[in-house]
């Protein structure tokens, strides 16, 4: 079994007496004489003994899958001296999913670009140095928002504010046709639930530390349930999936991550190796491995970075996001002093489908926004739901737009560019005990999940998301309270996780009244209006 245990995090250094003793300390071992500054001899006339050099800790995520490429490339070219001072130095290990001579065909590739490309670039990144100081103009020219918004405004089911000032026609009313089916059984309240990315497999945990996991049919029939009871002592509090691959990460209250191979356990292939280039040593895939990550506090919620080679998590009682190299299980944290993280436990974690930034939810009621590539602090949104705790937060497929819900029983959009939320959902000052929403398949449209204090189960809104409009009231689904919810393959559709023992597939059919629409203006108009008051 392969682990890790945090035991340390890395922080800004401390001044003052700490500081002055740590150089006293120094002081002792390299015989340096602390008034004089000159080297001083040891007993008997030999030399101070050699100062043991620390290694250096990387906190940019990209910096650390260069080196490790680095190290990749040193080990393909039989340079073992270079291999090992740079691995001990730099504390990491040598990619283990870039091809041979990666970083020698790269470069040779490199060699044959036109200067007036280069050039280019290098005009393009001084404005970027003179930006820093401003947050909001930094979430506006971050290249992920000129990329998405060229590649898919004329998408109809991205979420495209901006459109309601050009757009005239008259909102369709619809009519919706509404089904579930019980897709997992567990013998506990089941309390998260995740599907792959391609959304045909869907895994769903509980109270009974058990993870249940089957394919998608729509004939039941073929539908065949797998059982994994072996790898949590306590409630299971999240499921998400690699970006890429069927390997599934779980956060439990046991205080410990796995990673299970899904697609093993589905197939049930025989055991892949690779080898490294001597040949006497065996390597396994890091999915072929029992990976466990071990900490002090429970862990909460979870987020893969997309390019799968890192891990995001937070904990029950902490206020920093951490960050796991997937590779070495090594734990990274932001820099930034400990007044610039949230002052209580973090809910919820997303990001942008490019990673280039990352959000973080808390009890303190803030907004937090890092950047994706060094983790510094780009934006704080103080008292975003009425000073009560945030619960949730998604990024849409655009990454202009982030979707959060909080205790106070609103569900708020916000327009990252600027900061301001054009449109609040729910009744406000509702007092809740849940709260989750999440952008449908078709973003024009928002699921919200809703526990009230006054009721036995939750509740389970569509809105509108151009017009803020309640779209359907979604009754009768699970006898108790909804626990989860995340997109279905298909349509509307979602699964719905749910403290009545049960996960489901909710079908949401959707087709225009025959009333016809009404017109947008007025009503949007008033609605941003309201929520800009």
């Amino acid at each position: 079994m392969k682990g890790f245990s945090v035991s340390s995090l890395f922080a800004p250094r401390e001044s003052g007496q700490e500081g002055e003793s740590n150089n006293a300390e120094e002081s002792l071992l390299t015989g340096e004489n602390l008034l004089t500054g000159e080297n001083r001899q040891t007993e008997g006339g030999e030399p101070p003994p050699a100062e043991q050099k620390q290694p250096k800790q990387i906190g940019d995520i990209h910096k650390i899958a260069f080196y490790e490429a680095v190290l990749k490339q040193l080990r393909d070219d039989d340079l073992t001296d270079s291999f090992e001072a740079l691995r001990k130095e730099v504390n990491l290990e040598q990619s283990k999913t870039v091809k041979e001579n990666y970083l020698f065909k790269l470069f040779t590739k490199s060699m044959y670009r036109r200067e007036a490309v280069l050039e280019k670039n290098v005009e393009q990144d001084e404005p970027e140095e003179d930006q820093r100081n401003d947050p909001l103009a930094k979430l506006k020219t971050y290249g992920t928002f000129i990329k998405n918004a060229q590649l898919r405004s004329n998408n109809e089911t991205v979420l495209n504010l901006d459109s309601l000032k050009k757009e005239k026609g008259g909102r369709v009313a619809f009519s919706y046709d509404i089904t579930d089916r019980v897709e997992l059984i567990h013998q506990h309240k089941v309390t998260c639930c995740t599907t792959n990315s391609t959304r045909n497999i869907l895994c769903s945990g509980g109270g009974d530390h058990v993870i249940k996991i089957c394919k998608i049919y729509e004939n039941v029939k073929k539908r065949k349930i797998h059982t994994i009871d072996n790898k949590h002592m306590g409630k299971i509090n999240c499921l998400k999936f690699h970006p890429v691959k069927n390997l599934l990460f779980s956060a439990s209250d046991d205080c410990t991550i796995q990673m299970i191979d899904v697609s093993r356990m589905l197939k049930k292939k025989k055991q892949q190796f690779r080898y490294r280039r001597n040949g006497r040593e065996k390597i396994n895939d890091l999915s072929s491995q029992n990976v466990v990550i071990q900490d002090k506090n429970p862990f909460v919620h979870l987020y893969v970075h997309p390019c799968g080679d890192f891990l995001y998590a937070c904990n029950r009682n902490e206020n920093v996001v951490k960050l796991f190299d997937l590779e070495t299980l090594s734990c990274f944290t932001s820099y930034e002093k400990n007044d610039q993280h949230h002052s209580a436990t973090i809910n919820c974690i997303s990001g942008t489908s490019d990673g280039s930034i990352y959000s973080s939810v808390s009890n303190d009621g803030n907004i937090k926004i890092w950047d994706g590539h060094d983790s510094k602090l780009v934006l704080t949104k103080m008292n975003a739901h009425n000073g009560y705790s945030v619960e949730s937060i998604t990024f849409s497929k655009s990454n202009f737009y982030v979707l959060t819900s909080g205790l106070d029983g609103q569900t708020k959009i916000w327009d990252i560019r600027n900061f301001h939320s054009p449109f609040t959902f729910g009744n406000g000052f509702l007092s809740c005990t849940f709260n989750k929403s999440i952008f449908m398949n078709d973003e024009h449209f928002i699921a919200n999940v809703i526990q009230t204090n006054d009721h036995f189960t939750s509740k389970f809104y569509i809105y509108h998301s151009f017009f803020g409009n309640l779209e359907c009231n979604v009754q009768n689904i699970h006898n108790d309270q909804i626990s989860d919810i995340v997109n279905a393959r298909d349509g509307l559709n979602v699964h719905t996780a749910g403290h009545d023992y049960v996960c489901k597939t909710v079908r949401i059919d959707q087709r225009p009244a025959h009333d016809g629409g009404e017109r947008w203006s007025g009503e949007a108009e008033q609605r941003r209006s309201g929520a800009a008051k």
